[in-house]
């Protein structure tokens, strides 16, 4: 039973969000899905293939919605208040548990900046502030597929990790069940776990404390500095103080938050090494996608990479390929890249790209064609053998 007919959930395709549409298909809801590539969302859901700052894509999308789920999908708040002003209905958002309503919005993170967008421009508003996602603990997935060891900031610190598919049952019951206007839930599993025990309870594999300094350098790659010392502050005060506990899950769906030892139960297979043909099919679809950061789990930290056309010798693990790869682009525009393949052998595969790109300094626009010959072992990516067709 539900008090809503029609329901949009951005950010459709991730771990929350496909979850939420398939709960809200079940309790009779029409749903519309909006995520950068929706073209995967089951038959049934209306797709909407835009970016949530596609501010036309997004009204459209929104007209008409007496709910909405919002996933926030970056690391800053920037035009949060022009999204916000642009949904419709109910709105029930992701936030966290850090958020406090005694603090400003600039002290609450990017995830406060959204709140309060969202407050600017409607009462009709519920707040999920999560803790920690579980789904966090895919990132170890490649060291512990090939047995360890892995490596990890403040081993000790002990943090309440909450079930995705818990999150995601309580935003479809706020969504569509009354009486969750203008309140804010917290949502964290039923304990806190050290991060040494969630890599135990995954499966064998050793763990290595890392240093503050690889920690930083590593989070660089994705996230300023304020946010990646601010999150290294907080795990680190987390092996005194473990992650609060809350019971926002009971509150919202009448039962209990799932353990982490379920979420390991129901994620086993992500954690098994992957055949040939899945690292394959999985590298292949990153790229396709535009999705780099689901690429780059399916190399080995230690991955070799040699192209003797772009000039030096071999490079040697992802942070140098990485830097290596930055450099090459600093003077490109890439309008677009095509894929071709994977064409997959008994130890590894190869994927043809063709590139769409324009040189900044000379204006001069082109397409350039390489392949990649991969090495598989262990289930991850270990070398990489990359041939220009038409290296000017």
């Amino acid at each position: 039973m539900t008090d809503i007919e029609r329901a949009l959930v951005i950010g459709a395709t991730g771990n929350i969000g496909r979850i939420a549409v398939e709960l809200l298909r079940e309790r009779g809801v029409h749903v519309r899905g909006l995520a950068r590539d929706a073209s995967g969302l089951p038959d049934g859901v209306e797709a909407v293939s835009a970016d949530v700052h596609d501010l036309d894509a997004l009204g459209a999308a929104a007209e008409g919605m007496d709910a909405v789920l919002l996933i926030w999908p970056s690391l800053t708040a920037e035009g949060a208040d022009d999204v916000a002003a642009r949904l419709r209905g109910r709105i029930v958002y992701v936030s966290a548990m850090s958020v406090r309503d005694d603090a400003p919005p600039e002290r609450n993170g990017v995830w406060g900046q959204v709140e309060a967008a969202i407050r600017r421009h409607t009462g009709d508003w519920t707040f999920l502030r999560a803790s920690g996602f579980a789904t966090n603990a895919l990132q170890w997935a490649p060291a512990i597929r090939a047995g360890g060891p892995v490596r990890i900031p403040y081993p000790r610190a002990a943090r309440s990790l909450i079930h995705e598919r818990d999150i995601a049952e309580s935003a479809v019951a706020a969504m569509t069940e009354p009486g969750h206007t203008g309140r804010a839930y917290v949502l964290t599993g039923p304990a806190a776990i050290t991060q040494e025990d969630q890599v135990r309870t995954i499966g064998p594999a050793p763990v290595v404390a890392a240093s503050r300094e690889e920690a930083r350098a590593e989070m660089l790659a994705w996230a300023d500095p304020a946010f990646a010392d601010g999150a290294l502050d907080y795990w680190a005060s987390l092996v005194d103080e473990p992650e609060p506990v809350a019971d926002g899950v009971r509150e919202l769906t009448g039962h209990p938050a799932r353990p982490f030892a379920q979420w390991a139960a129901d994620h086993a297979a992500d954690f098994r090494p992957l055949s040939t043909p899945e690292v394959a099919r999985r590298y292949a679809d990153a790229f396709a996608k535009g999705r780099m950061e689901r690429a780059l789990p399916l190399y080995d930290p230690a991955v070799v990479r040699a192209a003797p056309l772009e000039g030096g010798g071999e490079l040697r693990g992802l942070d140098e390929i990485l830097a290596h790869a930055a450099r090459l682009t600093a003077d490109l525009d890439i309008h677009g890249v095509t894929v071709h393949g994977p064409y997959v052998g008994a130890d590894g595969f190869a994927v043809r790209f063709t590139f769409d790109q324009t040189r900044r300094s000379t204006g001069e626009r082109s397409t350039l064609t390489k392949m990649s010959l991969l090495t598989v072992e262990r289930g991850v990516i270990t070398r990489e053998d990359v041939h220009y067709f038409d290296p000017a």
